[in-house]
């Protein structure tokens, strides 16, 4: 019997399940089994007595071995990349160490400004395919047991006498060398052949079947080895065709496949790049996706301004018209958007031009004889400063907005104009930063977004999501000296971009783009088509929308109807309640965009974590299960009257459904089905409108039958069920993580509420994320579910899934996973069996 070595947590913070690692070769399991910790301190502690056998170069990752089992700390995603930066190593390679004895302190806030993310996994290295086992869940501390591993013992001698095959020279292309993702990929490929094989550099011959033995080799791009085997001559050789296959396809790696064959120089931030050969730049991911094209510096200019003025009486005055004048535009901006991003975006600068410290700096200035530009030019400046003191991130993120409304104001009050520089067609754009009215500005002509500053979470990359267009940003400041014209190969998803790409990178990523394009184009042509399974199921895959523009889009993208209208999109930034006209003919535009389908309408789910300041709702405490959606009508009965009102009013209205959030009690159904009726009466409509609820709350799925003989139809809240089920705030900094809507007890509810359904013929959708998750799709129809509602872009993505699918199947591996114990282990059950 092995031994039973127990590993101890080597940081603080909340365990998380390592399938929910946003990374295959954890979340697969390539590496082994194992756990993340999202860590609350910045120091790694020894998770047993043991030696260190490997220490990573880069220091963000170390492998500690103890009776043949090797256990693999990683701090942090992409954070190889780093070189170093942020992580002091306490210990070294060689090392004997003891439990809670300091490894390795990493900065927390290089992590969130430059990892993908903060996790710490913990990874059971050796012996292979071994399980952690007991593993802790919750809270953890440093030197808490985190989990249990069966011990290998001594291993198997090799054997003495080998005749090897080799292979020729072949060179790593990595732009991180073979780090621990390449690494698995590679032992994987070598343990599907039973012999011996084996990496070679000056010499050295290490394990290919091991993790660490790979990693321990330090290879970096560039670098060249041979690969050798002990098999028969004929296998040897197939096993090194395959092999070397995987070394010039980088071994999955996004980034490696679109390198070119002589690795290019990464620059590094504080060190000019040498632009006469490839070079990559390196940066977050603000939008995923490909884009290839020359590039193209954006550089705007301030208007220009005089700084004293003779009158301060009417610079005062010029001051507050312009200001008033600008409020004013701003609001009826967000009252008349329609995208709930934009309005996000048009408060924020709506919140900054109220800012009365704004108003006070600029103010002061002009009593010292300042004009109204240099007031608000120097304002906005010590705004910014304050902001760049705080170091916290998305804080500063604001920064751009302050310099957008700079901008805005200075052209006002200097009575300039500034002409926007002309953007070629479907080129790279480099920037320092930009600004959202700068980005509102492109018109479909950007293919893609470089940019030296920035945030994924600064309101341009939000609306350059929205657009779709891939974007790389923090890239550094090499960004700006990329020579004009340049030919670019962008890698949203990889958050990297080629500069001056060699002939084969353009190849490969031209492949790459024409292949994307290719699966969204086959997608797309059939999008129109119904959506139906092998064994003939149909599967009605509907828009889940906000607005008309996104209803509009969700009709073009083949939407089979609209699941969930959300119609707080029409009380968004505003101080008053819309009227009864104005909502009336918004949900028309709505109805009239869903190209005559059936549109779902939501009445308003204000409360909780969605206040307004027109829906009478008290503080809470604990707002998430106090006041909110239906439980509002009374405090507000008017209000909903109104909002019912206008959905009854559409026409024709028998398109339309009404469908009631935070239904938790069958009572309800009934009270709302009164009142529905009554105003139906007095607006002296026939129609059949199907009033049906949300089933987010367990109760509402636990009393389903009960729930059938009175509702017309379900539609699962999949966000809200999740958090109710779980006793997890789905906004909660520490807990989210674990917040799994494929976990066995949701999944158990929306097969109750289906049977419940069922019994009464009422059909039942899902309008939560759960809809787009492509894992989650199977267990959905297999549980009873015909309706998807989805976002309007993952329409035809989620119809191309269900046409593959065999609804009998389904059902077979949804009753598999009710029965099974964790969400990884219901998305390890998806990827068996329907490869997604």
């Amino acid at each position: 019997m092995p031994n039973t070595l127990k590993v101890f947590s080597p940081v603080d913070g909340a365990v998380v399940p390592l399938e929910q690692v946003p990374d295959p070769v954890f979340s697969e399991h390539m590496l082994g089994d194992g756990i993340a910790v999202d860590p609350a301190n910045d120091t790694v502690f020894a998770p047993f007595d043991g030696k260190i056998i490997n220490f990573n170069k880069a220091s963000h990752a170390l492998v500690l071995g103890r009776d043949g089992a090797e256990v693999l700390i990683h701090v942090g995603l992409e954070t190889v990349s780093l070189k170093g930066e942020g992580f002091t190593p306490l210990a070294k390679a060689g090392d004997s160490v003891t439990l809670g004895q300091p490894l390795l302190k990493f900065s927390q806030e290089v992590l969130a400004q430059k990892a993908a993310s903060p996790f710490v996994m913990v990874v059971v290295t050796a012996p292979a395919d071994a399980p952690a086992l007991q593993k802790a869940d919750g809270l953890v501390k440093a030197g808490q047991p985190l989990f249990e591993v069966a011990a290998g013992g001594a291993s198997a001698a090799a054997d003495a006498q080998e005749t090897f095959t080799e292979s020729a020279p072949i060179t790593v292309i990595n732009p991180n060398g073979l780090h621990a993702r390449p690494a698995a990929v590679l032992a994987q490929l070598a343990m599907a052949y039973p012999f011996t094989v084996q990496l070679v550099k000056d010499g050295h011959a290490a394990d290919a079947k091991s993790i660490v033995g790979i990693m321990g080799m330090a290879l970096c791009a560039g670098d060249t080895i041979t690969v050798r085997a002990a098999g028969p001559a004929d296998q040897a050789k197939a096993a090194l065709a395959k092999i070397e296959a995987g070394f010039k396809e980088g071994f999955g790696e996004k980034d490696a496949v679109s390198a070119p064959s002589a690795a290019p120089e990464t620059a590094a931030e504080d060190a000019p790049a040498d632009f006469s050969k490839p070079v990559r730049l390196s940066g977050l991911s603000a939008c995923g996706g490909l884009a290839q094209g020359k590039s193209f510096l954006f550089q705007t200019e301030d208007a220009a301004f005089e700084e004293n003025a003779s009158d301060p009486q009417a610079e005062r005055r010029l001051l507050d018209e312009t200001l008033r004048a600008l409020t004013a535009e701003t609001e009826a901006k967000i009252a008349a958007e329609k995208s709930d991003a934009a309005k996000d975006i048009l408060s924020a600068h709506l919140g900054i031009l109220k800012d009365p410290v704004l108003l006070n700096t600029a103010q002061e200035a002009i009593s010292r004889g300042k004009s109204a530009a240099y007031g608000v030019n120097e304002a906005v400046r010590y705004s910014i400063d304050v902001l760049k003191k705080t170091n916290n991130r998305f804080l500063m993120e604001r920064i751009a907005d302050l310099k957008d409304l700079r901008r805005a104001l200075l052209l006002r009050l200097s009575g300039g104009q500034q002409a926007a520089p002309e953007i070629p067609a479907g080129c790279i754009l480099l920037a320092d930063e930009l600004l959202p009215s700068e980005v509102s500005a492109f018109d479909g002509r950007v293919a893609g977004v470089l940019l030296a500053q920035g945030s994924p979470t600064a309101h341009a990359s939000i609306m350059l999501r929205n657009m779709g267009i891939p974007s790389v940003v923090r890239a550094g400041q090499n960004v700006l000296s990329v020579p004009a014209g340049a030919a670019v190969c962008l890698d949203g998803d990889a958050a990297a971009a080629f500069v001056n790409p060699d002939e084969q990178q353009c190849q490969a990523f031209a492949a790459r783009l024409e292949q994307s394009r290719q699966e969204r184009a086959k997608q797309q042509a059939a999008a129109q088509d119904a959506a139906a399974t092998q064994d003939g199921v149909r599967i009605w895959v509907e828009g889940n929308v906000s607005n008309e523009k996104e209803a509009a889009l969700a009709a073009q993208n083949g939407a089979d109807g609209l699941g969930l209208v959300r119609t707080e999109f029409l009380f968004h930034g505003r101080a008053q309640a819309p009227s009864e006209a104005e909502q009336q003919a918004a949900y028309q535009a709505v109805l009239d965009a869903a190209g005559g389908t059936t549109v779902t309408f939501r009445t308003l789910d204000a409360g909780g974590d969605k206040p307004l300041p027109f829906v009478d709702i008290p503080a809470e405490e604990n707002p998430i299960v106090g006041i909110r959606g239906v439980r509002a009508f009374k405090r507000n009965e008017a209000f909903f009257r109104t909002q019912i009102r206008a959905m009854l009013s559409v026409t024709p209205a028998d398109r339309a459904r009404i469908m009631l959030p935070m239904i938790a009690f069958a009572d309800e159904v009934d009270f709302f089905k009164k009142i529905i009726a009554e105003e139906k009466a007095a607006l002296g409509v026939t129609a059949d409108v199907k009033v049906g609820i949300m089933v987010e709350v367990p109760s509402a799925a636990l009393t389903s039958e009960q729930m059938a003989r009175r509702a017309d139809f379900f539609s699962v809240g999949t966000n809200d069920l999740t958090q109710y089920t779980l006793a997890i705030d789905r906004g909660h900094k520490e807990l989210s993580a674990l917040s799994d809507h494929l976990h066995p007890a949701v999944l158990k509810l929306i097969e109750m509420t289906c049977a419940g359904a069922k019994k009464h013929h009422k059909p039942v959708a899902v309008c939560g994320a759960m809809a787009g998750d492509l894992a989650a799709v199977p267990f959905l129809i297999g549980l009873g579910v015909t309706e998807l509602a989805v976002g309007a872009g993952a329409v035809a993505e989620v119809k191309a899934l269900v046409r593959r699918l065999d609804a009998q199947k389904c059902a077979a591996a949804a009753q598999a996973a009710v029965g099974l114990a964790s969400a990884q282990e219901v998305r390890a059950l998806a990827r068996k069996e329907f490869d997604v």
